[in-house]
């Protein structure tokens, strides 16, 4: 499986939230968020990750199964709380804060889908070292020093990847982008929203096909310009030069 491949091209223009808006399908630009706060390590935002891989798999069962949705959410709180927890080591967080957190960690007790003994075995024993990393400051340093980089580090990382990509991509291919004929049904059985769409400034149609154009998207060759020319004017179209 190809996580971590080229999804966007390095020469590509960047381009604002507005005309991202317009070119990209609000949940799809959602789970490409969610991916680049995974991706950049995001780590204080893993909170509002969680949340996005609770909502979406609630929302559609089976897209992942249980235990994967258990790794994941557990990872991503898990590696969370040791953020914080290594905040602590100069007392720039309190404990009680990381306390709260652990509090709502266990997600075994509250939920009869997580009933497996290897993820419930995994929250007691990270419960257990946190608690522990709280009351000992020379152990706590010791931990972040020796054995968070190696536990914690690129391989955990990546896993936790795997496992949100499986997630995104089969959330993907669920949920395709309607065609032309579909789309323009839905405004014309909502008129406010038809209202709405056509105030489109023609500054966002400019940078989104510079956009296009830039990214070797949008290309037409002369000959095949040249060949709809010919097919108007066969239909007696108004004329015009396409040359």
């Amino acid at each position: 499986m190809e996580v971590l491949g080229s999804i966007n091209k390095p020469n590509d223009p960047s381009l604002p939230l507005s005309s991202l808006r317009l070119l990209v399908p609000p949940l799809q630009l959602l789970s490409a968020a969610m991916w680049q706060l995974a991706k950049q390590k995001d780590v204080m935002n893993y909170e509002k990750l969680q949340e996005f891989v609770f909502m979406v798999t609630e929302a559609v069962p089976g897209l992942i199964n249980h235990r994967q949705k258990a790794q994941l959410i557990l990872g991503l709180r898990a590696r969370l709380i040791l953020e914080l927890c290594k905040g602590s080591t100069s007392g720039s967080v309190d404990c009680q804060v990381i306390q709260s957190y652990l509090d709502r960690l266990p997600i075994t007790a509250t939920n009869t889908d997580y009933r497996d003994a290897d993820v419930k075995t995994t929250e007691s024993t990270f419960i257990a070292l946190v608690q522990s990393l709280l009351k000992d400051p020379i152990e706590r340093a010791y931990f972040f020093q020796e054995v968070f980089p190696v536990e914690y580090g690129p391989q955990y990382d990546a896993a936790l990847h795997v496992l949100l990509w499986e997630l995104l991509s089969k959330l993907e291919k669920l949920l395709p982008v309607p065609d032309l004929k579909q789309t323009a049904a839905w405004l014309g059985s909502a008129p406010s929203a038809l209202e709405e769409c056509v105030q489109t400034s023609p500054e966002e149609l400019s940078l989104i096909f510079e956009h296009y154009k830039g990214s070797g998207l949008l290309k037409m060759s002369y000959s095949r310009f040249k060949c709809i020319c010919a097919q108007l004017s066969v239909k007696r179209w108004p004329v015009f030069h396409c040359w």
